[in-house]
């Protein structure tokens, strides 16, 4: 398997603890994950640590499901899980007081499946597509959470 990083960065006027409760609410990620197209089966607190739930996304062209459990969660300080199934990961958000808001971090790391190999675009249109989700993301998050 192939391992993608991708880590976006953002200022976001709204407190920390708000930030990343928001985040850590699984019942949410529909919201400003653009490429996420279900989450279902939440078990657990929907906020926190132990968390599962089963997910399915559209990755070029191609949907993928499996589960999810969340790893950690301190609020208004860092909060991740990993994704078992079509497509492992580990996704880790950090935030922290920032003038009149957060700086949030978002860093993902995940292993491209072998099946899905022979139809990755070159490299650098990876990267380009890596960044304009990230954005995308971001810009949601921005809508949905300043004050």
């Amino acid at each position: 398997m192939t391992t993608q990083r991708h880590q976006v960065s953002a200022h976001i006027k709204n407190k920390p603890e708000a930030v990343l409760a928001f985040i850590a609410d699984v019942r949410n990620r529909t919201r400003y994950l653009p490429s996420l197209k279900a989450l279902t089966d939440i078990k657990g607190s929907p906020v926190g640590a132990e968390t599962t739930w089963k997910w399915k996304f559209a990755i070029l062209g191609t949907e993928v499901e499996g589960t999810g459990r969340s790893l950690k969660y301190e609020p208004g300080k860092l909060y991740s899980f990993v994704t078992e199934g079509g497509i492992e990961s580990t996704w880790n958000y950090q935030v922290a007081p920032d003038g009149d808001g957060t700086q949030l971090t978002v860093v993902v790391e995940f292993k491209v499946p072998d099946k899905m190999k022979a139809h990755l675009p070159p490299p650098e249109t990876i990267e380009a597509m890596k960044k304009a989700e990230g954005e995308l993301v971001v810009a949601n998050l921005k809508a949905l959470l300043e004050k």
